[in-house]
């Protein structure tokens, strides 16, 4: 079971800008296609808090190589 990322588009043109998930502020992005301004806001926190511990939907993060 993989993270589920939220996309972030253009509101005009519908270009993808990324994959991700903003849990803290905005982000306002210009699009290179159709110059465009977009402000993309960030989740509620609650909604990316679990109370269950140790969480069973955790994703362990893979240490770097060295």
């Amino acid at each position: 079971m993989g993270v589920v990322y939220k996309e972030y588009r253009c509101n005009n043109c519908h270009k993808l800008f990324f994959k991700g998930i903003l849990v803290e502020g905005e982000l306002e992005v210009k699009c290179k296609a159709c110059h465009e301004v977009t402000v993309h806001h960030a989740s509620a926190f609650n909604e990316l808090l679990c109370l269950v511990s140790p969480c069973p939907h955790r994703v362990a993060l893979k240490p770097k190589p060295e």
